[in-house]
């Protein structure tokens, strides 16, 4: 049997739980649907990785450098393929101009060639005796103009006094021009072929204290080691003869020659 005041009171307490509550209070409910890829999207970013920007940036430069070793290698090339042409060209020109003082065939010059090379800057004249520039300078040659109209005199004139006086010019107005070394070479040539021995042996010497590098000094020793021998002095021709003979150039074998043919 239920005991009645039990029951009231029970229901006296249920009735005091509800009226706890407040009058606005709502149940929250909870969506159970799946979320879905638009909904993610609107409410958060994913960040940018940081090595998948450095891997970007990576190929990029490495891109660049494939670019720039291609031009340099390009570059190359056309460097090399300039300084055979002027090998040729000084080669060609060589060859004329000893066969003209060593009164052999002179060869024809070859097509496309250009005897001379290509002055690239506006090289001022070196005034002698410290003479200061006036407005007659500008009627002095340009380097490249007087030496060739010094080797022109050579070759197609054959005026041996007239090219050398204009090889002198272009020493004096350019002392350490591009064509110094080739102008006492010639100078030293002209003079021998002359028979103007000392003269010769004095373009030749210079040539090599100023010079001692230049692609001239073994022919210029070879000339020097001759004079020597003709003059009595055969142990500074041998010296001179044995440097050359172990150059490894055109003259060596000249060289080789003149000393077997004279006992040396």
């Amino acid at each position: 049997m239920v005991n009645p005041i039990r029951s009231t009171l029970w229901v006296f307490a249920a009735t005091l739980s509800v009226a706890a509550l407040p009058s606005n209070a709502q149940v929250k409910v909870i969506d159970s649907s799946p979320v879905t890829a638009a909904q993610t999207q609107t409410t958060a970013v994913a960040p940018v990785s940081p090595g998948a920007d450095l891997l970007t940036r990576m190929e990029l430069l490495q891109q660049e450098v494939l670019e720039l070793r291609g031009l340099v290698e390009q570059q190359a090339f056309e460097i090399k393929r300039l300084k055979q042409q002027r090998l040729d060209d000084y080669t060609d020109l060589d060859q004329r101009i000893s066969a003209l003082l060593n009164g052999k065939a002179v060869p024809a010059i070859n097509p496309g060639i250009n005897p001379l090379p290509n002055q690239t800057q506006n090289t001022q004249p070196d005034l002698p005796n410290n003479q200061t520039a006036t407005a007659g300078t500008a009627d002095i040659p340009s380097e490249r103009q007087l030496y060739r109209q010094a080797i022109d005199l050579l070759l197609k004139q054959k005026d041996f006094q007239g090219s050398a006086q204009r090889l002198e010019q272009y020493l004096e107005y350019y002392p350490q021009g591009l064509f110094a070394p080739n102008s006492q070479y010639w100078l030293g040539e002209i003079h021998l072929s002359n028979g103007e021995t000392e003269q010769a042996k004095s373009w030749f010497s210079k040539l090599l204290n100023d010079y001692p590098g230049h692609a001239k000094i073994p022919d210029a020793k070879f000339k020097l080691g001759k004079i020597h021998f003709e003059q009595g002095d055969t142990a500074t021709a041998r010296q001179l003869l044995v440097e050359v003979s172990q150059s490894g150039t055109a003259a060596a074998e000249l060289a080789r020659n003149f000393m077997a043919a004279n006992q040396l």
